[in-house]
């Protein structure tokens, strides 16, 4: 019972904790609201009852929102889910041959390296989404519009009349979820039709219109367009408030552009063929863009924004302590919210279906025949790895947080793959464990995985009970989230410890970084690996000798070893060796190096049998020796002076 009460308590916490992060990483990836959010409950459900590391709660993660954007930009978001069921096959199958291990085998530096990476493409893309703007593209593109989303919001916000505001936010309500139904009807097609990567959908000019096979998408867009109608009496009476205002007028404009192109797409499903009806769906979509565009207001998004990031900053630093189990972000978004509601702003807010699963897509076998294979696979295979590396490392960490329960990583990596198997189904983002809301659950005292199943039956219940409230929160807000985390996952502080370790590590952690935001992730970590592969060689491969003779005659010398002295080295210390007068003294040096292998010890310990037939004599400091080596060398050492000792005993006899 003590521990049913304290696991429920802290599914409460996780809960809170996991609710703005479902959508805000949504919004990120560029995929629906509910994605995120039937992903979190997938996680805690599912995942939860399962998993090896019962602490760990999982979910859509920070870390895969480049990922999932990249592959919705590519082969469309009508194809995510495929990719995700197949990264979850991958990753059951790895579960099951017991390969969880080898998901860790990554430097730390590409782990940084890639977490920064993320963290930049995180920040760059949602600091243009906080002005509610849109992203512009690639990373490179999102960091450089910087400067230009920062002039855009730097104006006063300016407060119309209390009836302007009341109507232009609830237009931007109602324009905002036309526009989500919009683009539900618009992926519903497009799973119908041949795709090619990089291409528009085309099929052949005699196909038979969707309307014969899909009436009820006809329905939804005959809804839509008569939704549309009944709002223009509203933009009508804006006008009519404002005088005629030149914003009014565009608004106007807009809206009746937006109508335009929505009976046009109508008129396309009903009778047309299938590539005419997805061009015309395109076209309707970009005037709903068009008309939300004129009717929210930069200045006040990016308010709502500096306000968000500023509550967490200052409920992390001065927040009473019995006040903390609360977390910071969902305080941020309350206020937020509570400030978008009073004073009625004028923003865009999340769009999310009464219904959540009317965004749950099955694949078919349309879907099936028209899948782009190749692309698939990459985009499985990414998914794969970095969700596994990302959930173990995290399971890790989670380990080192309690004493409790430890990880069975092949198990993990199990229940990971089964999750992401049905996450894929369901057409939901893929999942991994994550480190904040796993040690939110630690810290609020959950003690089994039943306060990460708890945390998945919240959500339902919330998402399901009271989706309404969801449509209050301001994009911007949850934008401004992402923005932060972005920041904390650059983490400067890794910089400096990995100094520690040599410039060879912070230099791949650069080459990660700067790869990942002008290119791709993949690429990224790829070169990241490459690089750390590299120097692993070089260290192994590296080996520096001085030889200093002694002064004023002196009969010694000093010879230094910096590096790895392996067999690859043999010939330079030989040489090295060579160059040692025959009646000198030599003292090796082991202060600076990194390892011996037993070859070149056997050298020294031959060239010294030879030296001292000589007037020469070798000495060698065994207690500078590393003690990943000292072992290998102190058993040298003692066969050197059993062999004098025998020498000595057999002379006296």
């Amino acid at each position: 019972m003590f521990r049913f009460k304290q696991d429920f308590l802290a599914s409460i916490v996780v809960f809170l904790v996991a609710l703005p992060l479902c959508m805000g990483i949504a919004i990120a990836s560029g995929a629906p609201v509910a994605a995120g959010l039937i992903t979190g409950i997938i996680g805690g459900l599912v995942v939860g009852s399962i998993a090896g590391c019962p602490l760990q709660v999982s979910g859509p993660a920070a870390g895969l929102t480049v990922i999932v954007y990249e592959i919705i930009q590519t082969i469309g978001l009508e194809m995510l889910g495929l990719a995700v069921l197949l990264g979850g096959a991958i990753q059951v199958v790895a579960g099951l041959l017991r390969w969880g291990q080898w998901f860790r085998a990554v430097s730390p530096a590409v782990i940084q390296g890639m977490l920064a990476g993320i963290g930049f493409l995180i920040l760059a893309s949602q600091f243009h989404v906080m002005i509610d703007d849109k992203p512009k593209g690639t990373g490179a593109q999102n960091l450089a519009t910087i400067p230009q989303a920062i002039g855009k919001s730097l104006a006063m916000p300016q407060f119309a009349p209390v009836e302007v505001r009341e109507l232009r936010s609830d237009l931007l309500h109602e324009v905002g979820e036309l526009h989500r139904r919009q683009v539900n009807i618009q992926e519903r097609l497009a799973e119908h039709a041949p795709h090619v990567p990089g291409a528009e959908p085309s099929v052949a000019e005699d196909a038979e219109p969707p309307a014969v096979t899909m009436p009820e998408l006809v329905d939804q867009q005959q809804n839509l367009v008569e939704h549309l109608k009944a709002l223009t009496s509203q933009v009508q009476r804006l006008e009519t408030i404002t005088e005629g205002s030149k914003r009014s007028q565009r608004i106007q404009a807009a809206t009746a552009e937006a109508l335009t192109q929505s009976e046009a797409a109508l008129a396309g499903m009903q009778d047309g063929t299938l590539n005419e009806a997805l061009t015309l769906q395109k076209e309707s979509i970009l005037a709903f863009d068009n008309l939300l565009a004129n009717l929210k207001n930069h200045h006040l998004a990016a308010a709502l924004g500096v306000v968000t990031i500023m509550t967490i900053l200052l409920w992390q630093a001065s927040a009473p302590k019995a006040l903390k189990v609360v977390p910071a972000p969902l305080v941020a978004i309350i206020l937020a919210t509570i400030l978008a509601t009073v004073f009625v702003i004028p923003v865009l807010y999340v769009e999310i279906p009464d219904n959540l699963w009317e965004d749950v897509r099955f694949p078919n076998l349309a879907m099936l025949s028209n899948a782009p294979w190749a692309e698939l696979a990459k985009a499985a295979i990414l998914i794969a790895v970095v969700a596994s590396a990302e959930t173990l490392l995290c399971a890790t960490a989670v380990d080192q947080m309690q004493q409790e329960s430890r990880t069975s990583y092949d198990r993990e990596l199990f229940a990971q793959g089964v999750g992401n198997v049905l996450c894929g189904l369901v057409g939901a983002l893929p999942m991994t464990g994550v480190i904040v809301r796993s040690s939110a659950n630690i810290q609020a005292g959950g003690k089994t995985r039943l306060s990460a199943v708890l945390h998945g039956f919240w959500l339902l219940l919330f998402v399901s009970a009271l989706s309404f409230l969801l449509r209050l929160i301001p994009t911007s807000s949850l934008a401004a989230m992402l923005v932060y985390i972005g920041y904390k996952l650059i983490n400067v502080k890794a910089i400096v410890k990995l100094r520690e370790y040599g410039w060879g590590e912070v230099a791949i952690y650069a080459a990660t970084v700067g790869t990942i935001v002008f290119t791709d992730l993949l690429t990224g970590v790829l070169v990241g690996i490459a690089l750390s592969a590299l120097k692993i060689l070089y260290t192994f491969s590296h080996l520096e000798t001085e030889l200093s003779m002694g002064e004023n005659g002196e009969k010694t010398a000093v010879l230094m070893l910096k590096g790895s002295a392996t067999f690859i080295r043999l010939p330079k210390l030989a040489a090295m060796l060579e160059k040692v007068p025959e009646d000198v003294d030599l003292h090796v040096d082991f202060s600076y190096l990194d390892y011996i292998d037993h070859a070149c010890l056997d050298l020294l310990m031959n060239w010294a049998k030879r030296h001292e037939s000589g007037k020469g004599n070798l000495v060698i400091d065994w207690g500078s020796l590393h003690s990943r080596f000292d072992r290998m060398a102190r058993i040298k050492k003692d066969e050197s002076e059993r062999k004098d000792e025998g020498k000595q005993l057999a002379a006296s006899s």
